[in-house]
């Protein structure tokens, strides 16, 4: 457990709770000054990689 991990969980759970807004979560919680930082963290949430992933197994 360190310092980062506790601020990436607090802002992957308030993207959750968004719905990623990252605007809200940006000025609010993270304070990151780039909204691409922030956008890092909402890809992450998604299993969006994982789930292409797995369309391709499918077709193959």
């Amino acid at each position: 457990m360190s310092p980062h991990r506790i601020q990436h969980s607090v802002i992957t759970a308030a993207l959750d709770a968004t719905d990623g807004n990252v605007r809200k979560v940006q000025k609010f919680i993270s304070r990151h000054r780039n909204l691409n930082t922030l956008m890092i963290y909402d890809d992450n949430r998604g299993r969006d990689q994982g789930d292409v992933t797995d369309l391709l197994d499918e077709m193959f």
